[in-house]
């Protein structure tokens, strides 16, 4: 009970130190975040193996921030060495070229990995693919 409740402590500060670092006061029209133009982050984990414990996937565009966690085990993602987030950020607008940040974090070893990505001029969600495999951890040292 003691390491469940260290481990949620952990990830809860994490996400507040996050969210709290990463605002942005610039909010120019490109998607206007009202209607269906809303900006659309998808972020998608591979290298899913039985192996692979809880991981929280955070994303930040200006001064908002989404958290999603992938629980090991769970029926939707058995059989299958990935999963993917759809994260949507209504009334948010976000110019062309503005940049936004995906990160990662995995409850085996606390590691935060990030990506970081521009708003393209496309009117489409921005795509991100992260390995979260052990192999390209180490890879990465």
């Amino acid at each position: 009970m003691k390491t469940y409740s260290f481990t949620s402590a952990v990830i809860l500060g994490l996400v507040f130190s996050f969210l709290f670092g990463n605002i942005a006061m610039s909010k120019v029209m490109a998607e206007s975040g009202i209607g269906n133009d809303v900006f659309k982050v998808i972020a998608s984990l591979y290298g899913i193996t039985n192996s692979t414990k809880d991981i929280v996937t955070i994303v930040n565009v200006g001064d908002e921030t989404k958290v999603k966690l992938y629980t090991s085990g769970k029926p939707t993602s058995e059989g299958s060495d990935k999963v993917s987030y759809i994260f949507t950020f209504p009334n948010v607008a976000v110019e062309d070229g503005e940049s936004y940040k995906v990160c990662t974090v995995s409850v085996d070893n606390f590691k935060l990995k990030c990506e970081n990505g521009n708003n393209s001029p496309l009117n489409r969600p921005e795509f991100v693919d992260i390995n979260v495999s052990e192999n390209a951890s180490k890879k990465e040292k």
